[in-house]
């Protein structure tokens, strides 16, 4: 790739147009392979006050200082050429990476953590908890190697992150997560050209993602518990997190769609409510439909309406909203699940209570109930091998009950 050529051009040499007051603007002209890109400079005189050949303004009262600006405007744009070159280990940039890069930073130069943090904010393809969830891996980055430059990514750098990691007694599951966050944000800034392509750090780190623990759930008597637990010493965000805990426990969804979950996604059927939405993740693809018959969910023999029904029933209740206002608007995954902890703990339940961990509780109490293709459907799996995960641990549930049981007596 040959290096960008910079050079000032008057607008009448391109347009062969100008203001009404005679003048056209002067702009620096960026070449590279037969392409040109053009950069203002904020400064405009007539064509008889250019001269062609020394490319500089001339018969003008402020010629001394617009040729000064200009040739700073020069220095600028190739003082960032040498930048991004040196960045590349002596590569030179593309006309196109160029001045990609130079529009989003105005010239400055920008670290890996401050692309991390521009992209996350620009980013329309995620919720804002998952936002959320990226700027924690952010903060931790920074903690643990500060804001390095794009040419300082490298072996050590992820390493320094992974033990800084390790040394705050994160899960690998979790360190997983957050290295996927780096990795993610690393192949962006490849893309748009800040790191040279064959310079991944993530292809020669390998570390141990760790083995998944067994889905996490709780039993009908457990959110029994939950559902009628002495409430009086929760805060109210306290009180919100167990709702919405046991809205996903008592319906499967998952917690964007839950904290979405509207006066309008609720049909009053004649056997009773229907819930109907668009999911929410998974926002760049085609959203799936999810249809829960909110009145089937969890239905004992001597019972009135299903337990899905009647706590969906409280919600509407304590939660007033118009009709397309989430009852639970506001919440945020991370905040949610903190206040689970408190909430066990007052609760007497030793579990670690996630978000997740109802939609887990869900799927596994359905499971013993009904079919692995009506459970695909109302989990809104993609694979069938996804929901067989909630049939393995409900027969795990069944075997640890016959274990228990005393056949000699």
């Amino acid at each position: 790739m040959k290096a960008i050529v910079f050079k000032p051009v008057h607008a009448s040499q391109r347009k062969k147009t100008l203001r009404k007051d005679g003048t056209a603007s002067v702009w620096i002209s960026a070449y590279q392979n037969g392409r040109h890109k053009y950069y203002p400079t904020g400064i405009f005189v007539k064509p008889d006050q250019w001269d062609t050949k020394s490319l500089q303004i001339v018969k003008h009262p402020n010629a001394v200082a617009y040729n000064s600006l200009i040739s700073r405007k020069m220095s600028e744009l190739m003082e960032y050429q040498v930048t991004l070159i040196n960045e590349a280990f002596g590569e030179h940039p593309s006309l196109n990476t160029f001045d990609e890069r130079f529009r989003a930073t105005g010239g400055q130069k920008l670290t890996f953590c401050g692309f991390f943090k521009m992209r996350l904010k620009e980013r329309k393809d995620i919720s804002e908890a998952t936002r959320q969830t990226q700027l924690n891996t952010l903060n931790n980055f920074l903690a643990a190697v500060g804001d390095v430059a794009f040419r300082d990514l490298n072996y050590n750098t992820l390493d320094a992150f992974h033990q800084y990691l390790l040394s705050e007694e994160k899960e690998l599951t979790i360190i997983d997560k957050y290295h996927r966050h780096v990795k993610t944000y690393i192949n962006q800034a490849i893309s748009k050209g800040f790191i040279a392509s064959r310079i991944n750090p993530y292809d020669d780190f390998k570390y141990d993602k760790g083995r998944p623990k067994e889905r996490e759930f709780l039993r009908l008597e457990e959110l029994e518990i939950l559902e009628n637990m002495d409430t009086s010493r929760l805060s109210r965000e306290m009180i919100k997190a167990r709702d919405i805990f046991l809205l996903m426990a008592f319906t499967g969804l998952r917690f964007s769609d839950a904290v979405n979950m509207c006066p309008s996604n609720l049909t009053q059927l004649r056997q009773g409510l229907f819930y109907s939405a668009q999911m929410m993740k998974n926002r760049r693809r085609a959203k799936k439909q999810i249809n829960l018959p909110i009145y089937a969910f969890f239905f004992f023999n001597g019972e009135e309406e299903s337990r899905a029904q009647r706590w969906v029933k409280y919600c509407i209740k304590k939660y007033p909203a118009r009709q397309n206002e989430p009852f639970f608007k506001g919440l945020y995954n991370a905040k949610v699940n903190e206040n689970l902890k408190i909430v066990a703990r007052q609760a007497g339940i030793t579990k670690h209570l996630t978000c997740h961990v109802g939609r887990h509780s869900f799927g596994t109490n359905m499971a013993v109930k009904i079919s692995v293709t009506l459970l695909k459907q109302y989990m809104v799996h993609s694979k069938v091998e996804t929901t067989m995960q909630y049939i393995h641990a409900a027969r795990k549930i069944e075997d640890d009950v016959m274990e228990r049981i005393r056949w000699d007596k």
